[in-house]
């Protein structure tokens, strides 16, 4: 499973970026904007049809070896 996360393929690497203590500022299409953690990313509704439930999240059943070592210590989501 992680090595699906972190390929070419996925797009969420691109933002995915340790950059402000585990979060990254983001801006939501009703006008807010806050910071989000960054395995929150997998929790937020990016579309009609995607899973809030994924297995990265942690009604999807995620466990902290499924993280790559430098996420294993933030917030899960």
């Amino acid at each position: 499973m992680q090595d699906q996360v972190w390929e070419g393929t996925q797009h969420m690497r691109r933002i995915c970026i340790n950059r402000h203590e585990g979060g990254i500022n983001m801006a939501f299409l009703d006008w807010s904007v806050r910071k989000a953690g960054l395995k929150e990313l997998w929790a937020l509704k990016w579309h009609k049809a995607y899973p809030q439930n994924g297995p990265y999240t942690t009604a999807g059943g995620v466990m902290p070896s499924n993280w790559p070592e430098w996420m294993q210590p933030l917030k899960d989501y």
